[in-house]
């Protein structure tokens, strides 16, 4: 079960990592085009900022989720090194208690904010906010499918990778 629950996140987190370098793409290229149609064909486009920013929340929230399972996020890891050797471990699973507890309150009101609005339209695009409110549920799903994985893989409990690493 370990090494299927380790493929699976290992997928996940690669997908996750592609999904992140097409937004950045699609927000460079759709930049572009801005730019030039605003400026050289004088007609600009409405629905660039909106795109822009729907990429850019989902790029935060999937890529909070990688950072999650690497343990990369910021951390506030001092007060870790003054306790004694055996308590370090309670105090490991007492914070990530902690996390799970916030990931899962994320997941719920969001998963429900997202239903919620499925019905408005917003903006240039005349599309559903849902499409921006459903990141957040998706990187919750992803980090308590990595918190399932940190109990099985103590590989998985100790920072790996570096920042910026992609």
């Amino acid at each position: 079960m370990n090494r299927t629950l380790t493929r699976l996140c290992d997928a996940v987190t690669e997908a996750g990592k592609a999904f992140i370098a097409l937004c950045m793409a699609a927000i460079v290229l759709i930049t572009l085009a801005a730019v030039i149609w605003r400026y050289a064909l004088n007609s600009p486009i409405a629905w660039i900022e909106q795109v822009s920013n729907m990429l850019f929340i989902w790029m935060i929230f999937v890529g909070s989720a990688i950072l999650y399972r690497q343990m990369l996020h910021i951390a506030v890891d001092f007060a870790l090194e003054w306790l004694p050797a055996r308590i370090r471990p309670i105090y490991f699973w007492v914070v990530e208690g902690l996390n799970l507890l916030f990931i899962v309150i994320l997941f719920v009101y969001s998963l429900k904010l997202s239903i919620d609005v499925l019905d408005n339209t917003t903006g240039a695009l005349d599309i559903t906010p849902a499409w921006y409110y459903f990141s957040a549920p998706v990187a919750s799903a992803m980090m308590i499918l990595y918190f399932v994985e940190k109990i099985f893989d103590p590989d998985k409990r100790v920072p790996h990778g570096q920042a910026g690493e992609f």
